[in-house]
């Protein structure tokens, strides 16, 4: 009996573990460098969950509890993404990320698109830039990606 009880516990731990941790992930901006970027960094997430959190925390100076409610919901590329947008479109974190749960169907090129930022554009591009300097260095513990850093971060000392 006791085998049994242990096995349902095991068994209940796998099961609640596989579904907590696997959130789909495809890169969907529409452009294959930001899609490849975007890959780039949601993989090095996934062997640093921690490092990545501290990351993007810092990188785009927002509230971990923030964070950590968008990791329960998005994959990490995606979390990467809507504060890579937010930062851009100078809009709130959590904004963003609701946005792209209501639309997530039509990729975060139609998403940026929708929020300001054109494919082609000036402000596409140095998003793309930005996302290479601090996202494509950094191996998600927070190399590349300094507090302060690069454009986009003129919000210093708010909190989003």
């Amino acid at each position: 009996m006791k085998k049994i009880i242990l096995l349902m516990f095991v068994m209940l731990g796998i099961a609640t573990f596989s579904q907590a941790q696997i959130v789909k992930f495809s890169a969907s901006v529409g452009d294959l460098e930001m899609d490849n970027l975007l890959t780039d960094i949601h993989n090095q997430a996934l062997k640093d969950i921690t490092g990545f959190h501290n990351n993007v925390v810092n990188t785009f100076n927002i509230v971990s509890s923030k964070v950590d409610a968008a990791l329960k919901i998005l994959a990490p590329g995606d979390v990467y993404m809507a504060a890579q947008l937010s930062v851009s479109i100078n809009k709130p974190f959590d904004e963003v990320v609701r946005t792209y749960q209501a639309n997530k169907a039509k990729g975060w090129g139609a998403i940026a698109k929708e929020m300001g930022i054109k494919p082609g554009s000036p402000e596409f591009h140095a998003m793309k830039k930005s996302m290479k300097d601090k996202g494509g260095k950094g191996n998600g513990n927070g190399g590349g990606a300094e507090k302060g850093n690069g454009k986009g971060n003129s919000s210093k000392g708010k909190k989003k």
